[in-house]
């Protein structure tokens, strides 16, 4: 085999599995490396490895890495929002530090209306939930975005795999593996996310809803807050806000990551030239889509 193609971050994240590419020994954020049990022998590894949809977040070890010559290339267009912490950080500090004063006075309004008006309470469903409860939750989520979305006239992403994205998430949660953090009036979930927990170092905020009656609570926020919460006071160092640059998610991060495609090739004739054919190919897709971009903005203009 020449060459081999691996997808990354979905993989990775997609049931909280952890799926890594078999080239890899590991990944790492900053000093923390999640280590991969399913890497490949250095005997098996191809000429050319191509990963697509590498996060500039997270850094690799190549396994039998000193044989390979390596060429990353940002994908175009496709960059994500995330909250670096520390140990040293509060909550409080954290916003600070990185986020408006604008959303600090709207995030304590919020938060004082909502439990003025409101028979509020607050859970994070992880380490322990019944099926039964896992799935009222879901339905209720499934109910909320569906409503959302059906306003708005369009699709949305986890939505359109929700069997396989919801599919064992009691079980997950019981594993420590995902979680369920729900904002309920009374006995009523009005908030509801999904959360994926990758090796006690990252936190992927997957999906979120809420109930359109309670929209002037700012529940998006709150769901960010207790998120940002429950990060700092259990030692996650990442908190990865997704794929999208939307304002919504910019104004809460203090990094912007972008999406690369990695290749990876040993030093003779055959792999030098599969692996530029890759590159220059990656090259004009990126070109196309520039161009897009321009002709889509020129007509906005007019």
């Amino acid at each position: 085999m020449h060459i081999k193609r691996e997808q990354f971050i979905w993989n990775f994240y997609k049931n909280s599995k952890t799926i890594i590419p078999g080239c890899y020994e590991y990944v790492r954020f900053n000093n923390q490396k999640i280590l991969n049990s399913n890497a490949s022998s250095a005997t098996t590894l191809p000429n050319v490895i191509y990963v697509s949809l590498f996060p500039t977040f997270l850094k690799s070890k190549l396994v039998n890495e000193e044989h390979y010559k390596s060429k990353s290339i940002t994908h175009f267009g496709f960059s994500g929002v995330g909250i670096t912490l520390n140990e040293s950080q509060t909550a409080e500090s954290y916003l600070n530090s990185y986020t408006s004063r604008q959303l600090r006075v709207k995030l304590k309004k919020a938060i004082k209306k909502l439990e003025n008006d409101r028979n509020i309470n607050y859970e994070l469903n992880f380490g322990d939930i019944s099926d039964e409860k896992c799935e009222f939750l879901l339905n209720t989520l499934y109910t909320m975005t569906n409503k959302r979305f059906d306003n708005k006239k369009e699709n949305h992403v986890f939505m359109m795999e929700w069997e396989s994205n919801t599919k064992d998430l009691a079980a997950l949660i019981r594993q420590n593996k995902s979680s369920l953090l729900v904002i309920y009036d009374g006995k009523k979930p009005i908030s509801i996310s999904v959360k994926r927990h990758i090796s006690n170092t990252i936190l992927f905020s997957e999906t979120h809803a809420y109930d359109s009656d309670y929209s002037k609570y700012s529940l998006s926020d709150l769901d960010k807050y207790y998120t940002l919460n429950w990060c700092i006071n259990n030692n996650y160092p990442f908190i990865d806000l997704g794929i999208g640059l939307s304002y919504h998610k910019k104004k809460w991060a203090n990094l912007i990551y972008d999406i690369e495609y990695k290749i990876y090739y040993k030093n003779n004739a055959i792999a030098r030239g599969i692996a530029q054919f890759e590159i220059t190919k990656i090259k004009l897709k990126n070109t196309l889509k520039q161009q897009i971009e321009y002709i889509k903005n020129i007509k906005s203009k007019k």
